[in-house]
């Protein structure tokens, strides 16, 4: 009798987590993911692509993590889901952000940006750096790039996923 309790008392527990996340839009991100290979880019020049280099055609597991503030899920563009985390796997949006993500070096800085983009290779991170998507203004920040914008960015943003899952692991 008290594993029939106590099962239907998880059951419960997760049915009322779904439902929370999926309403709200906010799930509990929990990121365990090795950072030991990240990838530094810097601007040398007057333009930099920072997910040039990566092979998203190679036999590898890729993917890329939006991971927004609170804040920020607010002030997200209208055509983009109100949740805090969102995710990307298909290859074909990997790889024209690889060829599309073209900055003008600013040498300069984008106070609190507090939301990130995190590209993993078979679990591992190898990119990260900030972001902020409004309609008005998309760029990344970085202490190795500085701040750099394109409107590029949204574009492929749009066609990230959201997860209705109440805690992520990253």
């Amino acid at each position: 009798m008290k594993i029939k309790k106590a099962l239907f008392l998880i059951f419960g527990l997760a049915i009322i987590l779904y439902t929370i996340t999926y309403i709200s839009g906010y799930s509990l991100i929990i990121d365990l993911s090795s950072r030991k290979h990240i990838h530094k880019v810097k601007c040398l020049s007057d333009s930099i692509s920072p997910l040039k280099k990566f092979n998203f055609e190679s036999d590898d597991s890729w993917e890329a993590h939006l991971v927004l503030d609170f804040h920020d899920v607010n002030l997200l563009p209208k055509d983009l889901p109100r949740a805090n985390y969102l995710k990307t796997t298909d290859i074909s949006v990997l790889k024209n952000m690889g060829n599309t993500w073209n900055f003008k070096c600013s040498y300069g800085d984008m106070a609190t940006v507090t939301s990130k983009l995190l590209l993993t290779k078979n679990g591992t991170v190898v990119f990260e750096t900030g972001i902020h998507i409004t309609n008005e203004i998309q760029g990344l920040q970085s202490e190795d790039f500085g701040w750099i914008q394109s409107k590029a960015i949204l574009q492929d943003v749009k066609k990230f996923k959201r997860s209705f899952m109440p805690v992520i692991f990253i």
